[in-house]
């Protein structure tokens, strides 16, 4: 008797391996996300994007981490900047959004 178990959390990059190893081995993209949802539930990928890894690695990518994207990081809700910013209200509470994001050195939006 066959034991089955849906695993309820995890990773992009560990659905990614999985997808990796079992397109080297030559398991079909359609196949591949029907094992998935078996062992990860119905949320795990959808099959376009499955079949999507699958190209991404025949044309001959390697990694399964996510590329890094240009454009403005988003590091600029810290704990610390959280801090500061309430901070600053607490002690002047007519104080402007410019005013904050001119002292912290980060934008008003």
């Amino acid at each position: 008797m066959e034991r089955r178990c849906v695993l309820n959390s995890w990773s992009k990059k560990e659905v990614r391996v999985v997808i990796r190893y079992e397109w080297a081995r030559g398991v079909s993209g359609t196949e591949i996300h029907n094992r998935l949802v078996e062992v990860y539930g119905p949320g795990v990928m959808s099959k376009q994007m499955v079949r999507r890894w699958c190209r991404t690695f025949s044309d001959g990518r390697q990694q399964v981490e996510d590329i890094p994207r240009a454009g403005r990081t988003r590091t600029v809700t810290t704990d610390a900047n959280v801090g500061k910013v309430d901070d600053m209200i607490r002690a002047n509470r007519c104080i402007t959004i410019d005013e904050v994001a001119e002292e912290l050195g980060i934008s008003h939006e």
